[in-house]
């Protein structure tokens, strides 16, 4: 008895795993299809996203500062 029960999770898992293989193709196959239309309908320069934070700038201004 204990034997079919293990067969048929291993049975179940396996169907699982092949599911999952399945599913990782296509979404990489989608992932591949919508990288080159990209790459494709790149024929111009993209501008920059502004910066709202300048990574150059403390954000603690006066944090580090002892009071008098």
């Amino acid at each position: 008895m204990e034997n079919e029960e293990r067969a048929q999770l291993e049975a179940q898992h396996q169907k699982e795993v092949d599911n999952l293989k399945e599913e990782v193709a296509r979404l990489t196959s989608l992932l591949e299809q919508a990288l080159r239309e990209k790459s494709g309908k790149a024929t111009h320069i993209a501008q920059p996203e502004p910066m709202l934070v300048n990574p150059f700038t403390p954000q603690n201004l006066g944090a580090n500062e002892k009071e008098s």
